[in-house]
């Protein structure tokens, strides 16, 4: 049997898929702290930080503020220092694309003759690639960009290094541009003041440190992503203190209420520099590096889209057709970038013994 017959299947599948696009989109983009908190839910400091490139091109270009002016002290006839200096550059990342693909050929429609069985047959596939490109996305979200042979979005791994002076990343040398670097803190050696071991009697100090060290005018690692080892010392912390709510002040633990609006649990901790959300990253498939935290600066993070292309149909029209076989092709789409816009306030620790 043709598909050619009846237009209808096509039509059917290439619907459903539209519709289902958005759907996938707010699955996806709902289904982590990290991304929901750069939607722009449950947070006040700057909006929704998925952001769609208005220009397309071959190459996501975003501007860096890497350097700074230099003020002056001067009085009377002294002589003010005018330094040609530049200010603004550009990171360059390559596009990411990640697909979702299926496929539906004539026997199977035929056996799904009716209209209800046709869609039924579509929801089936349509739900095994929103499973599938959630799942790819999540685990993304980590990586280190080399995933698929470099295909892969460069994630917190790549974004926040264990070495921040070493390496490029978008085009731009952590060598030779300081402002361009994260931080890293062992606690084994010695790193945070005092501390040489991650437990939940010295937890609240690191992250105290951490946040203060790594803070300025108002921004600082406000979200950290830990492992399951490294949270197991923050639930640790928190069952082993009763605080009633008027005692809440500075190191002081409690739910994250941030989080809770997002409709995830986490903890949150009252620092000197501001409130820190704490959450756990774990489960089937993980990518989480063990004795981890990536403590980041929301701010300063944002996800990027090319312009339609935010898990769109794959192919347009009724889908794709082969030449030779009875079989029409369809999938959901994504490309885009997570972009560190800006690593001063953003750190990894390193919780191991």
């Amino acid at each position: 049997m043709s598909i050619n017959p009846d237009r209808n299947y096509g039509q059917m599948l290439t619907a459903a898929t539209a519709r289902r696009s958005k759907r996938i989109q707010d699955i996806v983009y709902k289904a982590t702290p990290l991304t929901r908190i750069l939607l722009g839910e449950g947070v006040g400091r700057n909006g929704s930080r998925i952001q769609v490139k208005r220009a397309g091109g071959p190459e996501l270009r975003v501007p860096i503020e890497f350097d700074k002016l230099q003020a002056q002290w001067f009085t009377g006839y002294d002589y003010i220092q005018i330094t040609p200096k530049e200010l603004l550059n550009s990171a360059v990342f390559n596009w990411s694309r990640v697909v979702a693909p299926f496929s539906l050929n004539g026997t199977e429609l035929l056996f799904n003759g009716g209209e209800e069985e046709v869609i039924d047959l579509i929801a089936f596939y349509l739900n095994s690639a929103e499973k599938s490109v959630k799942e790819e996305f999540e685990a993304s979200l980590i990586s280190d960009g080399t995933g698929s042979g470099g295909r892969q979005i460069i994630g917190l791994n790549g974004a926040i290094p264990a070495i921040p002076n070493a390496g490029i990343y978008g085009g731009i040398s952590r060598v030779d541009v300081a402002n361009w670097r994260t931080s890293f803190f062992d606690i084994s050696a010695g790193d945070v003041p005092g501390v040489t071991a991650w437990d939940s009697t010295t937890a609240r100090i690191v992250i105290e440190h951490i946040a203060l060290a790594r803070s300025r005018g108002g921004r600082y690692p406000d979200l950290w992503i830990m492992d399951p080892l490294s949270y197991r010392a923050i639930s640790q912390a928190v069952m082993a203190i009763s605080r009633a709510p008027a005692d809440y002040g500075p190191g002081t633990w409690g739910r994250s209420s941030r989080l809770a609006r997002l409709g995830f649990e986490g903890i949150s901790l009252l620092t000197s520099a501001g409130v820190v959300d704490i959450v756990a990253a774990g489960g089937i498939g993980s990518v989480m590096p063990a004795n981890t935290i990536f403590g980041i600066d929301t701010e300063g993070l944002a996800l990027y889209e090319f312009p339609g292309q935010s898990f769109v149909p794959f192919h347009p029209g009724n889908g794709l057709r082969p030449i030779n076989q009875d079989a029409i092709a369809q999938g959901i789409v994504w490309s885009g970038g997570l972009v560190l816009e800006n690593p001063l306030f953003s750190v990894r620790v390193d919780t191991s013994a």
